[in-house]
């Protein structure tokens, strides 16, 4: 009856970053937190006896994983995980974690003693900072910081908080990641290469663990080992940069990293019931790197909804192939936005991007990497393979910037 009524309340939700508190209890008064009642990440059997593999992996990362807590004034809003990714000479520190710790709840909401998980509206939570807002940042140790919001994305939904410290903490190590997947079976002991590459390479099947660290006394690490698998969640989030994971947390671990098995964060994870969405780091790096350089968050303008062709429908990929028999990957156009600069050149839905200014493109983030690089301005060359042509065609586009949200999460609106 639980599971049944948990994932009825998981479709009917409009808004993808409201999460049941499926352990709550009703022996307190309203607005009641129910701090002590929440979960770790043990509640699923899978995380309570873990391998040497994971847990050498875990305690590589772990002194760098912390606990989070957001007040709006003397309200408490939510709680998080978070890593560290950064310290400075002055033992400034900065930690990753969700955006999720910071929004700020509906006047309505508030007014009513907010409580995120159990309001599923859509209009729960809005894109903007928490007013009064305090967070609480929590170690292994036990220590304690208070820390400030540097910078927040709600385009991807992550936030980036500054502490500072009597001493230097240690920071983790990042991989970006690396999805290509060949699809092609006549291409299958084609060997892919990246020259120098000190990319993670995703591969379905492949050991990931969630990360968290619990946000009580005495501070418990928490593990969630899992596997990568090919699977899309864009029509719940509407954002194809995400991937998916098998790992299961419980919702303190929001926004906590993704690690390897060699301890190095390949993204962040997204609490969830049933299959865990995470964010590749390759674009929270991206972003961090574009605010420090600009001292505002800026990110290039993807005027269409594409994703790997490896995680279309096979009989598209059938047709793909049947054109281009040696094609491995690239990356396809769902749906092109209109009056967009990669509308107004040509490019049309279901096409697929195998080139990007003369390079081969192998898979979506590469693409998207691509894309990063470049000006405002910019002119660039898409290489691409269309259904009706024999040959590749040659698409110019100009780089833009995201002016405002388009296809991602939370949705705030028609699409």
């Amino acid at each position: 009856m639980f599971e049944s009524d948990s994932h009825h309340n998981c479709a009917k939700r409009k808004y993808p970053w409201f999460r049941e508190n499926i352990h709550k209890s009703n022996s307190y008064a309203p607005g009641w937190r129910f701090t002590a009642k929440r979960p770790k990440f043990e509640l699923y059997q899978e995380n309570v006896s873990l391998d040497i593999d994971t847990k050498r992996a875990v305690l590589e990362s772990a002194s760098s994983v912390v606990a989070l807590l957001s007040y709006t004034g003397d309200q408490e809003l939510t709680q998080c995980s978070g890593v560290i990714i950064e310290n400075d000479a002055t033992n400034g520190h900065i930690v990753l974690t969700s955006a999720r710790l910071i929004r700020r709840p509906t006047q309505q909401n508030f007014e009513e003693n907010f409580n995120f998980e159990d309001d599923p509206d859509e209009n729960a939570l809005e894109n903007h900072l928490a007013n009064n807002l305090k967070v609480m940042i929590y170690m292994y140790d036990g220590g304690s910081y208070e820390g400030h919001v540097c910078a927040y994305d709600f385009h991807y939904n992550i936030a980036w908080i500054r502490f500072e410290s009597n001493s230097s903490i240690p920071t983790v190590r990042l991989r970006l990641v690396d999805d290509y997947i060949n699809v092609n079976p006549d291409e299958e002991k084609s060997v892919y290469l990246r020259p120098h590459s000190t990319h993670f390479k995703l591969v379905p099947g492949g050991a990931i663990v969630g990360v968290g660290r619990y946000f009580c006394k005495p501070f418990d690490l928490m593990a969630a080992p899992g596997e990568f698998i090919m699977k899309r969640r864009v029509n719940e989030f509407g954002c194809n940069e995400l991937l998916v994971g098998t790992h299961l947390m419980s919702q303190c671990g929001e926004g906590g990293p993704l690690i390897n098995l060699s301890g190095e964060v390949i993204g962040l994870s997204f609490y969830d019931t049933g299959f865990t969405p995470f964010l590749p780091i390759n674009i929270a790096q991206k972003c961090w790197e574009h605010y420090k350089r600009y001292g505002e968050l800026r990110r290039p303008f993807l005027g269409f909804v594409a994703t790997n062709l490896w995680a279309v429908d096979i009989s598209h990929i059938e047709r793909v192939i049947s054109k281009i028999p040696n094609i491995c990957n690239g990356v396809l156009v769902e749906k092109v936005i209109e009056g967009s600069s990669f509308d107004s050149p040509g490019l049309l839905e279901n096409d697929v991007i195998v080139q990007c200014g003369g390079s081969t493109v192998h898979s979506f983030m590469e693409f998207f990497e691509m894309l990063w690089d470049k000006k405002v301005g910019d002119v660039l060359q898409l290489g691409v393979v269309r259904g009706c042509e024999n040959e590749l065609i040659h698409v110019n586009m100009v780089c833009n910037e995201v002016v405002q949200n388009f296809y991602r999460w939370p949705r705030t609106g028609s699409l």
